[in-house]
């Protein structure tokens, strides 16, 4: 392969790049029903033609981001949970991806999702691989010693559960919290629960009541 047929095929691959960096911003904030394909090529400074050579339809093409969003939040939290010796840290580090990209979802988005079946399907999909890792994770601890006995399955998808309320508006709302303070106070809750330590310390002052 010539040096021009490479350095056409990294500049064309560049471009499909920002296309897909432009469509998953615009996706994620007014979710894919609706913008036409005409406003999306206006806005994206492209022609039909290479949105059509990303996918051939735009359906298929939210289903494309979709997927690579998906993709990104399991790379990363496996990647964050491979970097920590600490079970509890490793848990938190595979949680947080998922807490961090799926906020940047609207509620326009998450309906077009909802009522796009094969968006679904591949959204459920998601969420067994990632019991599946975090099931991993839990029964590593297990047999470490780390964590009492517990059915590790059942953990995985109470805790991915949990982190999935941390990014939710109404949530957030309703208990006065941003959702890094909510993340924050994931550990303790999830680890320790509601029960009393005797080395429990009294809150700081200032600190909002639960």
């Amino acid at each position: 392969m010539g040096q021009g047929t490479r350095r056409s095929e990294d500049r064309q691959h560049g471009r499909h790049k920002e296309i897909l960096d432009g469509l998953e911003e615009i996706f994620l904030t007014e979710g894919f029903q609706t913008p036409t394909v005409a406003d999306l090529c206006a806005r994206l400074h492209c022609s039909k033609r290479s949105l059509y050579e990303i996918a051939p339809t735009k359906p298929e093409l939210f289903l494309l981001i979709l997927r690579r969003v998906l993709d990104r939040i399991r790379r990363l939290g496996m990647r964050g949970a491979l970097e920590k010796e600490d079970p509890q840290a490793r848990i938190l580090a595979y949680l947080q991806p998922g807490i961090t990209e799926s906020s940047r979802a609207t509620q326009r988005f998450n309906e077009d999702l909802r009522a796009f079946e094969s968006a679904r399907l591949m959204l459920e999909e998601h969420q067994k691989e990632r019991v599946a890792v975090l099931r991993d994770i839990i029964e590593d601890g297990i047999k470490k010693g780390h964590f009492r006995t517990l059915h590790a399955h059942l953990a995985a998808e109470i805790y991915l559960a949990a982190a999935r309320l941390t990014n939710q508006p109404e949530v957030l709302a309703a208990a006065g919290l941003t959702m890094s303070e909510a993340f924050a106070e994931l550990p303790d809750l999830l680890f320790h629960g509601l029960f009393k330590r005797n080395d429990d310390a009294p809150r700081r002052a200032g600190s909002k009541s639960r």
